[in-house]
């Protein structure tokens, strides 16, 4: 198998594993909006017996540390001032999310806050990792060419999720 087919091979499985993510997303936004239109209310929303909103949020903090760790090994043996502050953006964004898991135990408004720390973090990672590579990959075409399908991705991935966060932030104010 020769380099350019192995890393198509590998783009497949990034891009199946990356769309398949959106699976536990979509899920409890789902079962939120049921929820929402039901006599039964926001809050009857439930996936295995957990509270959806809930759900959503730690699966979101998970997804985006997961995103974080990645940025911080694109960047780890980066030696320039670059690569040291997009270590420690990743590390805050990282924070933040599980931040946000204890968060939404605090109050409502807390937990509509949470779903926006991590809606902004997401798009706060994108628009940082879009940066980094545009740093690094100016002059390469061959990576410029890999990294261009692996952008396009990810904006679609952050474009679903982005809008996820905000049907669930709508739910949510709605609930209030």
């Amino acid at each position: 198998m020769n380099k350019r087919s192995s890393q198509q091979s590998t783009f497949g499985i990034v891009k199946g594993l990356g769309f398949a993510g959106l699976i536990p997303f979509l899920v409890p936004a789902l079962l939120m909006i049921q929820g929402a239109l039901s006599t039964k209310g926001f809050q009857s929303a439930a996936l295995f017996g957990l509270y959806a909103p809930y759900v959503f949020v730690t699966y979101s903090a998970i997804i985006l540390s997961f995103l974080c760790g990645a940025l911080w090994g694109k960047n780890v043996s980066g030696e320039n001032q670059t690569a040291n502050v997009v270590l420690i953006f990743s590390n805050l964004i990282a924070l933040s999310a599980w931040s946000c898991t204890l968060l939404i135990y605090i109050a409502p408004i807390m937990s509509i806050f949470a779903v926006a720390l991590l809606l902004a973090g997401f798009l706060a990672v994108l628009i940082c990792e879009r940066e980094f590579e545009r740093l690094n990959f100016q002059s390469d075409s061959d990576k410029k060419i890999a990294v261009s399908g692996y952008w396009k991705m990810r904006v679609q991935l952050t474009v679903i999720v982005s809008l996820l966060h905000a049907v669930v932030i709508y739910l949510m104010i709605q609930e209030l």
